[in-house]
This record gives C-alpha cells, structure tokens and sequence, in this order.
C-alpha cells in the first residue's frame, strides 16, 4: 500500500480525505506505481499548474484509483461510490488532467 501512503505534512482535513479514499480502495489497491496522495503544497513545488489550491491531489495514472477519478473509464458507479464518500467530509473531486485530480471544499450557497 506504498503508493497510498498518506504524506505527512498534509492538513487534518486533507488527511481524513485521503484516510477515506484509501479505506475506499482497501488495502491491496495498486496506484500502478504511482504515488496517490499529494500535499498542494508539494504540487506547487513540483511545478504543477493545477489544483494548486485543493486540499488534496489525487495521482491516477492507470492505478485502481483511475476509474475513481478519470471520467474516461467511464465508470460511473465508482464515481459515485468515491462521490457519496467524500460528500459527508464536505469535499469532490475535480479531474485536473487524464492522469491526475484535486480534491476541493464543497462551498456552502
């Protein structure tokens, strides 16, 4: 589960997310050698262009969590599955890229 180890340096809010998804996923998921969990912090650092301003950054690139996150596996049940598990925590996921996704704040009207 080292490709779903959750970084230190992340905000409570943005550990109990990725806690979520990673307990969505459950323990032999595969990130396909891909780190899952990014601070946005260190994606700013690396460069990135967006999601820089998430509470979370999701790396999908061909791992299990891909069918979570990228709208072109076309799996709308696990879409939904992540969806309704992040929705008690205030949070959705917004797909950045084919590869990777942030997760925002759901803004109160």
């Amino acid at each position: 589960m080292k490709d779903f180890e959750i970084p230190s340096d992340l905000t409570q809010e943005s550990h109990k997310i990725a806690t979520t998804i990673s307990d969505l996923l459950g323990d032999e998921a595969s990130g396909g050698g891909c780190r899952a969990f990014y601070s946005p912090e260190e994606w700013k650092e690396r460069g990135e262009k967006y999601g820089v301003e998430s509470l979370l950054i999701l790396v999908h690139d061909g791992g299990e969590l891909a069918p979570y996150c990228n709208h072109d596996y076309e799996d709308s049940m696990k879409m939904e599955m992540i969806s309704a598990a992040l929705r008690p925590l205030n949070a959705y996921i917004e797909q950045c890229t084919s590869w990777y996704s942030a997760v925002y704040p759901i803004m109160s009207a």
